[in-house]
């Protein structure tokens, strides 16, 4: 008899258990049927948000560039006839320009004949003391840029561009990018290219930065599933701007490890990147990369003909999805639980304070 109550409040605790997990067991098979679609959306969009705000700081980093450079496009053409004077002014472009690597201005040929055929004012950081600027003016013993295609197309042109990625003159090994503008004498005609070169490898390392600050709030699927996130930097014709290995740099192509489900998905892929266009945030549209079911988010870089690109494997986020949504399960369990555990001392509480009560109306004399 003593052990009734508790028997009768394991048999009530059971019962809602069992009907707990039915209830719950529904709830969960809405929200794996119902959410994960919205779910890998969010996250979607999460990382497309991401990779607009490495595209806002690169954007940032090239514009401070340009200033640099159209700052003093007017003070240079105005003391054109003060040729001693300009590799000074190269100088100040990379004092004043934290990005600058380098700063050079190429003149037409015979433009200044005292000087020679060429003439190229220079200026540069030390390598071994980034803090000290150094000066040279290179001539026609140097290097011959007159047949360049970047130098006639600025020159022919009459236009600023920025160049094709190539590798400083002096090391053979740091990867640069020039942003340049054509300088005019008087008459308007185009004379010289001022150009300001940055680093990529500093881009690159920029890159490589916000992208393990972002793949730190999923290192679990890092470290176990090898999922992780990566954003690049290309040409419009898919070549390596920013690589984190650099035997792609300048040699790889984007396009070359990217395949559709489709080949007509690839073309309409290739269509849109190459076109200057900025991903949609739709969650249904993967594409293998390198082999794996990804999402590219890409977007153009504004005045240069660069792209910004993320690639996010699809299993990182449906890992994420699946966390989330476990989690979400956990909690409905642990809750249903809680209630059980609660329900079932509660009840045996009342039940025994029940049982006692009867027990002593049991016991007690008639007529007492």
């Amino acid at each position: 008899m003593k052990k009734e109550p508790k028997s009768l409040a394991r048999k009530i605790a059971v019962r809602l258990l069992v009907w707990g997990l039915v209830l719950m067991a529904g709830v969960s098979y809405l929200i794996f049927t119902n959410t994960s679609q919205k779910m890998s959306a969010l996250y979607c969009e999460t990382y497309h948000h991401k990779m607009l705000i490495n595209y806002e700081y690169t954007r940032r980093v090239l514009s401070d560039v340009y200033v640099q450079v159209t700052n003093n496009v007017y003070y240079i053409e105005q003391t054109l006839d003060k040729p001693d004077g300009q590799v000074d002014v190269m100088a100040r472009i990379v004092r004043q320009g934290n990005r600058v690597h380098s700063c050079g201005m190429n003149f037409i040929k015979d433009y200044y004949r005292k000087k020679g055929h060429k003439y190229c004012p220079f200026a540069w950081r030390n390598p071994e003391n980034p803090e000290e600027i150094l000066t040279d003016e290179k001539g026609d013993k140097d290097f011959d840029y007159l047949n360049e295609r970047w130098f006639k197309s600025v020159i022919e042109g009459d236009t600023a561009e920025w160049s094709e990625p190539f590798y400083d003159g002096y090391d053979n090994k740091t990867p640069l990018a020039a942003y340049m503008v054509p300088i005019h004498e008087k008459s308007g005609r185009p004379v010289a290219v001022l150009g300001a070169d940055i680093s990529l490898d500093w881009l690159t390392d920029k890159l490589a930065e916000t992208d393990s600050s972002y793949n730190a709030h999923s290192a679990f699927f890092n470290q176990w599933l090898d999922l992780e996130s990566q954003s690049f930097i290309i040409n419009y014709d898919g070549t390596f701007i920013t690589h984190p290995d650099e035997r792609h740099l300048m040699r790889g192509i984007f396009y070359d490890y990217v395949k559709g489900h489709t080949p007509q998905e690839r073309a309409l892929l290739l269509e849109e990147m190459k076109g200057g266009r900025l991903s949609s945030l739709e969650s249904d549209k993967r594409y293998l990369f390198k082999g794996e079911d990804c999402y590219l988010f890409y977007t153009p870089l504004k005045y240069t003909n660069w792209m910004m690109v993320t690639v996010v494997p699809c299993g990182l986020i449906d890992m994420q999805v699946l966390a989330y949504e476990l989690k979400i399960v956990a909690m409905l369990l642990a809750a249903i639980l809680l209630l059980v555990i609660v329900a079932y001392v509660y009840i045996r509480i009342e039940l025994k304070k029940k049982y006692e009560t009867d027990k002593l109306e049991c016991e007690r004399p008639e007529g007492v």
